[in-house]
């Protein structure tokens, strides 16, 4: 299972670099002698800088160059998870447990494999940042409306690119896209994924100011309206229109 990360401006705080041990790490050349320093030469892929310079350009050139299906795994996310039961100080959260980093190709394939049987062209995992809990509903261990975000995801064969127009809010396009298309997203909620999306320093965090959050709130909901997807374009701090509220009127689990 081709596992792909693209990175950018990280070779100091890369992440997972053990666990993912035979992740290919999608880099500009005008970055490539930084991160020998901490990658072997096979480990890379190098692609030239005007493929690179924002993260929906670098996700379409994978789309385009990388043989599919393959998953794509964010350059700081530590490693997986698996919802395991109920915490026991307090039952509405659920406890995870780190899955070995020799498991994770089996299990990779085996809901690609499930992807493709039900014809969704993408899944992904629950997004577990550090420090947060995420209920879990024990009798459905995956749905097909909810959304799947850029730190981990995959992608089977389709047509659909990323809208670069849409700046940091290029993977909520991309679900939007998928369900205007295929109706469905695999999105397996018995796993997760242990990292920093929004504290490690480097990456897409580097390009993330509350100006260019606004800019790309702005421009997703002028294209897919209000009523699919809604930003706060009042913030009081930037955590405030990181995350989009999504309403995709499709039926389903």
């Amino acid at each position: 299972m081709r596992i792909i990360r693209p990175t950018y401006n990280r070779w100091n705080g890369l992440k997972g670099i053990e666990y993912f041990k035979d992740a290919k790490y999608i880099l500009p050349e005008s970055q490539k002698d930084k991160y020998l320093k901490v990658l072997g030469s096979k480990q890379m892929i190098v692609i030239p800088d005007e493929c690179d310079g924002s993260i929906a350009k670098k996700r379409n050139w994978m789309l385009e160059n990388i043989k599919r299906p393959y998953i794509s795994i964010d350059d700081d996310v530590e490693y997986m998870l698996m919802m395991e039961g109920r915490s026991k100080e307090k039952r509405k959260f659920v406890s995870y447990k780190k899955i070995e980093s020799k498991l994770i190709h089996s299990i990779f394939e085996h809901y690609t494999n499930l992807a493709d049987q039900l014809n969704a062209k993408m899944w992904g995992v629950m997004q577990r940042n550090t420090g947060d809990q995420r209920e879990y509903r024990e009798h459905r261990p995956f749905t097909l409306t909810n959304a799947v975000l850029g730190p981990f995801h995959c992608h089977l064969d389709h047509d659909l690119k990323y809208d670069e127009d849409m700046l940091n809010k290029e993977d909520y396009d991309m679900v939007i896209q998928m369900f205007s298309v295929y109706k469905m997203i695999l999105r397996v909620d018995k796993l997760a994924i242990k990292g920093e999306q929004q504290g490690n320093e480097g990456g897409i965090v580097g390009e993330r100011t509350l100006e260019i959050e606004l800019k790309g709130a702005r421009n997703i909901m002028n294209k897919w309206g209000s009523r699919i997807i809604k930003y706060n374009l009042n913030p009081q701090k930037m955590n405030d229109v990181v995350s989009g509220k999504l309403n995709i009127p499709i039926n389903g689990v």
